[in-house]
């Protein structure tokens, strides 16, 4: 080291900057774009998403009022650990249905084809009753 210099440990580019701007220095610029949702906006998602999980990323949108596309709406959501899942388009098997089908299953299985027949041809009948009641066997010729 040379005589009168004094050393703090840092590089002359370092030093340099510090003394241009002393109010800017340790302050880091953002390495990357703004996001688009603020930690409020995104606790509103969040919230919309778990009040009613069969609410689409566009009504989402709509609700919270926020000012970003459905696909940044997704794209945070699935961020947040949120996973989009086919909803059922029938409820559940349950354990009482299982049982009612087997007791269903278990009187009628000893029916012979002359019962069946009835039952079908009762079914039929209802059937034809509705199609001539709605008009449709009008335009049908012989």
């Amino acid at each position: 080291m040379l005589k009168g210099q004094i050393s703090v440990g840092r590089s002359k580019t370092v030093i340099l900057h510090f003394l241009n701007d002393p109010e800017g220095y340790g302050t880091k610029k953002s390495s990357c774009r703004p996001k688009k949702i603020s930690p409020a906006l995104s606790r509103r998602i969040r919230l919309a998403a778990c009040q009613d999980t069969g609410r689409s990323s566009t009504q989402i949108k709509a609700i919270t009022g926020a000012d970003c596309s459905p696909i940044t709406i997704r794209r945070h959501l699935r961020e947040k650990g949120f996973r989009n899942k086919k909803r059922l388009q029938r409820p559940r098997l349950l354990q009482r249905h299982r049982i009612a089908r087997l007791d269903f299953a278990r009187v009628h299985q000893t029916w012979d084809i002359e019962r069946l027949h009835i039952i079908i041809l009762f079914h039929i009948q209802k059937f034809f009753k509705f199609i001539w009641r709605k008009g449709f066997l009008e335009n049908i010729s012989p």
